[in-house]
């Protein structure tokens, strides 16, 4: 068995009420964290029990010390205690309950280091436990808070949040803010964090479209030291048109569409009636806003409607669409174009109907004429067939001989410039050429008889 002792009158902290049970009673042991960690400024808890070796009797007299290195840091004669800690220490636990758990208060970096605990037992003994030092860590930054809340929240329904703050002294509670108006709760009771507390606080608020995507914060204030946590808010609302959708004229009508909502919406264009639907020419995202947009050339009304719809709600918002002088220049001058054009044809198409009916006439004179030359050619034949008996002893007598056949082979070619043929399709003998009349005949042979 191993104790040791140290000089000095040592105080006992005395109780009649509480005993220590010999159930309790052992071997000199002791039971505590190797090491704990306190925030500067606060406080920190060593939480420590020990037992003794009682051997079936009771003892009524203890006095508990502990020990930084040499130094006294706790005792219960104050006396002893080492000014840096002096009405900074205080035992907690109760040693008739074995208990002998030490606080230190107004924490300094100073304070790190080794702590040892000491029982002094009336009538029995003294022990030091160093075997079971303490290290003590200053922590100079509190840790920040938790802040937690649903993952999505929905426009006007109430929801709570809680924000868990973690600490070394429960006594010593932090002061809490939060960001967000509401409704705050009492702090829970402290729970174990590993070797800190952690206490929870709660707000219940109502959010708005305005909070989406925006912190909630809660903050904790540690003598003079505040740490923050947050959270990002994700809140569900109706679409709501915003007053920078217009629309604008230049070389295209173009009508732009800007749309806040959480989820994003869905829009439709509508004509002045609501009968015709537009699809959009472009969507553009960026975050809660949508931009939808919408071109127009020939034929765009002179109002367009936006209609915005999620699974939250609806929005609608009237356009005045702008008439393009330049369009409208262009639709006129088309339609002037159109109307040219259907001119031009209908004069074409009239032309040529004329120009074949007048070919058309032309073509029935021609043969009107023709027909009117075959008679001719007929009643000469006839006439030529009565001149012709004068001659009809021609192979025999051959009044004109030769030189009178030479003479109207002549005549008839240079009158007509022709091959002539007889009625049998071969060429015409002296005796087939016959002239005009018996008159025009003698009055050509006067006339070459004179050559």
């Amino acid at each position: 068995m191993s104790h040791s002792s140290h000089k000095g009158t040592t105080a006992y902290f005395q109780s009649s009420m509480k005993l220590v049970s010999p159930a309790n009673a052992g071997e000199w042991s002791a039971k505590m964290p190797e090491s704990v960690v306190g925030l500067s400024g606060s406080c920190v808890l060593i939480p420590c029990t020990f037992s003794y070796p009682a051997n079936g009797k009771t003892y009524t007299e203890f006095a508990g010390i502990w020990y930084k290195e040499n130094s006294i840091v706790y005792h219960t004669d104050t006396s002893k205690i080492i000014d840096s800690f002096k009405g900074r220490t205080s035992l907690i636990g109760d040693l008739h309950n074995n208990d002998c758990s030490l606080k230190i208060s107004s924490l300094s970096s100073s304070d790190a280091g080794s702590f040892m605990f000491r029982i002094e037992i009336k009538h029995l003994n003294k022990f030091s436990y160093k075997k079971n030092e303490v290290s003590i860590t200053v922590k100079e930054t509190p840790e920040n808070p938790t802040v937690s809340v649903e993952e999505e929240v929905t426009s006007g329904k109430p929801v709570t949040a809680t924000c868990a703050v973690s600490h070394s002294c429960p006594s010593d509670l932090p002061r809490v803010t939060w960001s967000h108006a509401g409704t705050h709760s009492s702090p829970s009771q402290p729970q174990n964090h590993g070797q800190w507390k952690l206490t929870s606080y709660s707000l219940t608020f109502t959010p708005s479209r305005e909070d989406h995507n925006k912190h909630l914060s809660c903050s904790a204030e540690f003598k003079g030291k505040t740490v923050t946590g947050y959270k990002t808010l994700k809140v569900k609302y109706p679409p709501e048109i915003k007053s920078e959708s217009s629309c604008q004229s230049k070389n295209l009508t173009v009508c732009v569409c800007i749309v806040d909502s959480n989820p994003p919406s869905e829009v439709k264009w509508f004509g002045p009636d609501s009968s015709e639907a537009f699809s959009s020419t472009s969507i553009k995202q960026n975050e809660s806003l949508t931009i939808f947009t919408l071109q127009g050339w020939l034929g765009f009304p002179e109002t367009i409607q936006c209609f915005a719809n999620n699974s939250l709600g609806n929005s609608s918002i009237t356009l005045e669409a702008p008439q393009n002088g330049i369009i409208t220049y262009i639709a006129v001058a088309s339609a002037v174009v159109v109307v040219l054009a259907c001119i031009l044809v209908y004069v074409v198409i009239r032309r040529c109907g004329n120009r074949a009916a007048q070919l058309r006439v032309m073509k029935n004179e021609q043969n009107e004429m023709k027909t009117t030359q075959n008679k001719s050619d007929l009643e000469n034949k006839e006439e030529k067939g009565s001149d012709g008996d004068i001659y009809t002893n021609c192979p025999k007598g051959r009044v004109y001989d030769n030189w009178g056949v030479s003479i109207g082979l002549k005549l008839i070619s240079n009158i007509d410039n022709a091959i002539v043929y007889n009625s049998t399709g071969s060429h015409a003998t002296e005796c087939d050429v016959r002239p005009f009349s018996s008159d025009r005949a003698l009055e050509d042979e006067a006339v070459y008889a004179n050559m």
